[in-house]
């Protein structure tokens, strides 16, 4: 009995979300951060991490200073705490799409306050993420340092 009122409940939702409309927030192309031909790096960070004012005084001067950082877009998301860096009010306009594609991910229900947080956007999509100062030396500078053809 209760297996059947579930397949019912289950069928009547699925039917429901048949009949509503979907509709996909959509960009200009030439206002989306990474759609153009040159890669860009979201940073997003809150005043009270430490993992963040670590990465400004050792990570960026080193990336700053590399040929990559030459080709490459950047934009910086600051926030007073790591509540105020998830809500929307915190991200510029044109980058509101990305915490929505962020929050609504399974990365970003697990992962959500951890700082420096990095998103590499290429031709208007994500095409890598990660979090922290290992995230970045392990994953994203090699990932930016592929995407550029350069090295550091």
């Amino acid at each position: 009995m209760v297996l059947r009122r579930f397949l019912v409940a289950a069928l009547a939702m699925a039917a429901a979300m048949l009949c509503v409309p979907v509709v996909e927030a959509q960009t200009p192309a030439a206002a989306t951060p990474g759609s153009g031909s040159r890669p860009a790096l979201v940073l997003v960070c809150h005043d009270q991490s430490e993992a963040c004012k670590t990465w400004r005084s050792q990570w960026q001067p080193l990336f700053a200073g590399s040929p990559a950082y030459k080709m490459i877009d950047i934009r910086t998301i600051n926030a007073p705490t790591a509540k105020a860096m998830m809500q929307p009010a915190a991200w510029p306009a044109d980058l509101r799409w990305l915490l929505d594609t962020f929050l609504m991910s399974q990365q970003g229900a697990w992962e959500e306050y951890e700082t420096p947080r990095f998103f590499l956007l290429q031709n208007g999509s994500v095409t890598a993420s990660t979090a922290g100062n290992n995230g970045w030396r392990e994953f994203m500078w090699p990932t930016i340092l592929d995407v550029t053809n350069t090295k550091p």
